[in-house]
């Protein structure tokens, strides 16, 4: 979910971004098998689809634990989330950046120049790998999966309104802020004029968004991420749970794709309006 690996002006570079630069960009790669050369020219595409399904995995799979076991609480939960983000930036981020995350993919294109031809590829990456993580889980937790009422278990794949007290609105909002704040720290993170965190920043990230599930997560579920919401739907939706995945809580799916997109680009905008001087933004231009 965080774009440290993006092409920077010269005085934003790090070590993290210099190596990994070096060794995708400047190094001529001989593929020795078919497969091999297809790893190579699909990579990025590749790691963001592992990265995503990790980030899955581990978080939905703390959900079902929260469902399954009396021994588990939101925190925890909210922790499995956060060290899911961690290790899927670690495996995918010195390939791909690590957005795993559509609405950090257009930030990145808005505000730091990402390229726009690779937004789709990402998106599609982003989105199987949810769909992947989300079968992870599903496989492992079959067994208690069956055993139980299916307006139990659906929530171990997609987010909602935790009451009714919460309207659509309110829904909304928290998304989007909970994404605003979740740019907001990959940003600061990520700048060299500010306190750029090198290799640790995978780590930092992950805590942030942690810290976003246990301070403002509980009126949605914190979703902040339109793949990690739609492709497990989607999967619900496919294996069992029906077209109620869609229709629930009054048509509520629209919420956790489209205010993540908007908090995105509202915590890049935020970030660039007040703090970033450290290279090209729409707002430095």
């Amino acid at each position: 979910m965080v774009n440290f690996l993006h092409r920077h002006e010269p005085n934003e570079t790090d070590a993290l971004l210099e190596r990994a630069e070096q060794a995708v960009h400047h190094t001529r790669y001989e593929a020795h098998s078919k497969w091999a050369g297809v790893r190579h020219k699909f990579r990025k595409a590749f790691a963001e689809f592992l990265g995503t399904a990790i980030l899955v995995a581990f978080g939905s799979g703390a959900i079902a634990q929260l469902v399954f076991s009396p021994h588990n609480s939101w925190f925890t939960m909210s922790l499995g989330w956060g060290l899911g983000l961690t290790f899927g930036i670690y495996v995918s981020g010195g390939v791909s950046g690590g957005h795993l995350n559509p609405a950090v993919t257009l930030a990145m294109a808005i505000f730091r120049g990402f390229s726009w031809a690779e937004v789709p590829i990402y998106w599609a990456a982003q989105f199987l790998g949810a769909f992947a993580g989300a079968l992870v889980v599903y496989v492992f937790n079959y067994s208690a999966i069956q055993a139980v009422d299916a307006a139990k278990t659906i929530g171990i794949f997609i987010t909602g309104r935790q009451t009714d007290a919460v309207s659509t609105t309110a829904a909304f909002i928290a998304e989007f802020l909970g994404t605003a704040l979740l740019v907001l720290v990959i940003l600061s993170t990520s700048d060299k004029g500010n306190t750029p965190a090198g290799n640790t920043q995978p780590l930092i990230i992950g805590l942030s968004l942690a810290a976003i599930g246990t301070s403002f997560g509980y009126e949605t579920g914190f979703a902040l991420n339109p793949a990690r919401d739609l492709a497990p739907r989607l999967f619900t939706a496919l294996f069992g749970w029906g077209f109620e995945a869609f229709s629930r809580q009054g048509w509520y799916f629209w919420v956790p794709i489209v205010a993540p997109f908007f908090g995105a680009i509202g915590g890049a905008f935020t970030y660039d309006l007040f703090i970033y001087a450290s290279g090209p933004s729409p707002l430095n231009n």
